[in-house]
This record gives structure tokens, sequence and C-alpha cells, in this order.
């Protein structure tokens, strides 16, 4: 330190020009082996055959960090051209806004081509495994299947919108969203994506889904007493998904996709479904007795470095639109009789289940379904897998779900206080008390021990798994930093750590 401009305590010795080279000599020896491993595992990682295909690495951008945290107008350009030019949310932090950035670049369709030798190869690759049975998907030649998208939208975060965007760009005809004035208790909330307000312009006006994918909002009220409570009052804004389809042009050539807006089909098994030789999807063939097939996702919980490897989600749900309600023959139309309730799901004798001993035998077609049949098990319904060669079973899975993807702990405690099964007292619980999946995610955030949860994450970081990954966490620095992001706003969460799911003596 020094005192009155005087150095003192211990000298520094200064090296001379030979030791400084000799030093830096030792330096290099040392660090080369270290580099060179990183860049043989870097490369090997890029290049794993289920992760993206090269050819939208010089489409997509994958440089991460462009875009810096706060409000104001941003001019995004690659190569001298620019490919964004408007504003983004000041309050989805900067993993967000560059991964926002990233979706909304101007850019072509990367596989937009058909090209009759990859077709066959992806074809080759997806199988149903029923009765013991493995029954490969075939190419045969055709020209893509339309597909059209619908999901409710509210509070869901631009980190999974964005992903989805990238995954799905320019595959969709239409994408229909639901926006409700109230949660699925009845708790009213304000309208997010209302025309004039910049999540409307990105989610709608920017062409985040691809240069000729049309995208809608509509919004939801029902004020009245909703007759079989919440999961009514979301089965009944499904069901608007279903008159959006038919209104942006959808026949029953076309494909349904019901989602959620934190759930996506992959974008190999998206091509998949246009192009190969599926039974489900065969306008002529299908006669709706077990029309629906159920995506195996891979479940992301609250992070890109969190993924489950001990269960997958079976959604997002696909269905011919012969067998939809509203786009297929009203004829095969059940009634409200024949439903639990009006919008609700049909009854069990009408159902695969059962084998629709309610329905008539004369008719040719079995019923169609609605949107509460769309996304429960109420009729028939196949899984079809992806193969790969690191499953026991090679049961690969073929979409991704990003649950509790959020940007504060204050909107996922809105959640589970307000929305599907709702937990009393959520306010004032830890986020890890709340419910096992968030305890999960606590624990795999923080780096704590997983051995008491109820599901296991990947032991390694996301870019050594073998399997496919979404598109979004193969841009370059992306899944990490939100993962140490993600760290951060739970180490700031005032309610703290200390209490967890199972600290609670109630429960398993």
């Amino acid at each position: 330190m020094r005192s009155g401009g005087t150095l003192v305590g211990r000298t520094r010795r200064r090296f001379s020009f030979n030791e400084k080279i000799l030093g830096l000599a030792i330096l290099l020896i040392t660090a080369v082996p270290f580099i060179l491993h990183q860049h043989i595992v870097r490369n090997e990682v890029h290049h794993h055959p289920y992760h993206l295909p090269p050819q939208t690495s010089t489409v997509v951008s994958r440089n991460f960090g462009s875009a810096k945290s706060g409000g104001g107008h941003v001019r995004y350009s690659i190569n001298g051209e620019y490919t964004y030019d408007g504003d983004l949310p000041s309050d989805i932090g900067d993993t967000g806004r560059t991964l926002l950035l990233t979706a909304l670049q101007k850019r072509p369709i990367w596989d937009k081509e058909l090209v009759p030798n990859l077709e066959k190869e992806r074809c080759d690759r997806y199988f149903v495994y029923e009765n013991y049975i493995r029954n490969t998907t075939t190419y045969k030649g055709r020209k893509r299947r339309r597909i059209f998208m619908g999901s409710l939208i509210a509070d869901d975060s631009w980190h999974t919108l964005a992903a989805i965007a990238l995954e799905t760009y320019g595959i969709y005809t239409a994408v229909a969203f639901v926006e409700s004035n109230r949660t699925q208790t009845g708790v009213p909330r304000k309208s997010r994506f209302v025309k004039g307000t910049l999540d409307h312009k990105l989610l709608v006006e920017s062409n985040l889904f691809g240069p000729e994918t049309e995208v809608v909002v509509e919004h939801f009220s029902h004020e009245e007493k909703v007759e079989g409570l919440g999961i009514i009052r979301e089965h009944m804004q499904r069901d608007r998904i279903l008159k959006l389809w038919k209104k942006a042009g959808m026949t029953p050539d076309d494909v349904g996709i019901l989602t959620d807006a934190d759930e996506t089909v992959s974008r190999d098994f998206l091509r998949a479904v246009q192009s190969c030789d599926l039974p489900q999807f065969d306008a002529v063939t299908e006669n709706c007795d077990t029309p629906k097939v159920a995506v195996a996702s891979m479940v992301f919980e609250g992070s890109p470095e969190c993924m489950t490897v001990t269960r997958k989600w079976m959604h997002p749900d696909i269905i011919l639109g012969k067998c939809i309600e509203g786009i297929g023959d009203d004829s095969f139309k059940l009634a409200d009789d024949e439903r639990h309730r009006p919008f609700a799901w049909r009854k069990p004798k009408f159902t695969k289940k059962e084998n629709y001993t309610g329905w008539s035998k004369d008719k040719t077609t079995y019923p169609l379904w609605n949107a509460a049949d769309f996304r429960r098990d109420q009729g028939g319904m196949k899984f079809i897998f992806e193969d790969v060669s690191y499953l026991r079973f090679r049961m690969g899975h073929t979409g991704f779900h990003f649950h509790n993807f959020f940007d504060t702990t204050q909107q996922l405690r809105n959640k589970y206080r307000t929305y599907g099964h709702p937990v009393p007292g959520a306010d004032n619980m830890t986020i890890s008390e709340i419910h096992p999946d968030l305890d999960l995610f606590v624990d795999c955030v923080l780096n704590r021990n997983v051995s008491s949860n109820k599901h296991k994450t990947l032991t390694t970081r996301l870019e050594e798994f073998e399997g496919r990954i979404p598109i979004a966490y193969t841009i370059d620095g992306y899944s990490l930093a939100r993962h140490k992001e993600m760290g951060k706003i739970l180490l700031e969460d005032e309610l703290g750590h200390d209490q967890s799911w199972h600290d609670i003596p109630s429960r398993p």
C-alpha cells in the first residue's frame, strides 16, 4: 500500500525479459492441450447427428450476447444488412432479448425445398410402437401437408415463445392464439397481446413464425358462471381455436396441432408429419377411430440446462382436419348430451376405450373430436417416436416442453395460485415448497442434491446430450447464460430457499 506517496510493505521484484519469455512459454505449453481438448469436444458436440442440422448455421445467427437489457429501439444487422429494426421488451433479461432478436431475424426458410432422399431418410426414423411391433413410417413421394397450430396464451415467457418460433419457423400455414381476461380459476388478468402493444406487434405483426405464416390472437371473455369451473373455461377457449382454423382456411386434408404456449413439436418431426406416409393423416382412409398422434416431448424444467431424463410429456396433440369438429363432416358430430356437458369431452361409450358402443354402426366415420377430446385421452391415439441409438428401446422424443419458464418468481407464484390445480398460499411459500417440479427446478439451477426429487435431470451440460435438442438451444452461449440468469433470479427471491416440497410432512 501507499503512505504519503511512498510504497511500504513487500516490494515487487521486476522480472527480466528472458524470464518473461520463459514464463510465457510455460503458460502456452500448459494451455495448448486444454484448448485443443475443448476444441475437439466442442466440434464433436455440435456435429452430433441429432442436433441442429448444419444448414441452419448459415441462416440463423448463433452468436450470443448481441442484445443488452433496457428499453428502446434495436437495429440488428448481419453482414451489414438489417434483419430487425424495432423495439424489444425491457423486462426479459439479456438472454431473453438476444433469443427473441434471433427469432425475429428476416431469413429464408432453410429446409423449404422438398428433397425426396432426405424425406425418405427422415420418414425411416419415425415409428409407432404397438403390441410389441415396431411399425416404421415410409415416404412415397407427396407434396407437404398444411399444418395449423393453435394454443392458449397468457403470461408465457418470451424465452418460450421465441424458442417455439425458432423451432417451427416457416412451417405452419396459420397460428391461432386465444387469450382470456381471466385465469382458469376465474381470477381477472390484464390482457397482454392487445393490438397496439409491443407484445402484439412482436407476436402477430413481425413474421415471428415465418414470412408466410398467418398469426392471429383472439381475446376471450366470459363473465357468466361456468358449469364445470376452470377446466371447462379452458375448453371453451380451445374451442375458439378450432373456429379460427376454419376461418384461416383449414380443410379436411390439413392437419391441426393443439398445444400450450410452452410446448412444441420438433422441427424434424413436423416435417415428417407433412411428408411421411402416416395413416392418421390420410384423409381418404382415416375413419377417425384412432386419429390422434400424441407427441412424446422432452421436458425442460425452468431452464435449458434442467432437462429431465426420467419422464416425457405426451403433448402436443395432432389430428387430421377430417376428424376435427367444424372442419370435418358435421353429420359425425356428437350432440351436447353425448358429452359430459357443453364444450366438455365425450362420454365413455363414444370412445375407443369402450369400442364406440354408443355410436351407430351404420356410420362410416367415428365421432369428430372437439377441443376437449383433442387435449385429453378420450378417443383412440398413437404415440410416434424417433428411432435413436442412445436409448434401450430406441424410443426418442418428438417434441419439447418448456415447463415453468418465467422471468420472475412472482410470475411463477401467480401461475400456481391462479391457474390449473391451484396451490393455496403459494404467495407465501418458497418456490421449492409450491410443487415438486419447482423443487427439482430450484435444486437443478442452484446445483443442489436432486436425489430426493420425483424426477432426475441430465447430469451433464446440455451440449453433451446425445439426442435432439431445440434449435434455440444450439445458439452459442444461450443455454448456460440463461441458466446463470435463472440462478440470479432465484437467489434474489426474498423468501429464500430453506424450505422445500419434501419438508412438509403431509406430502409424499
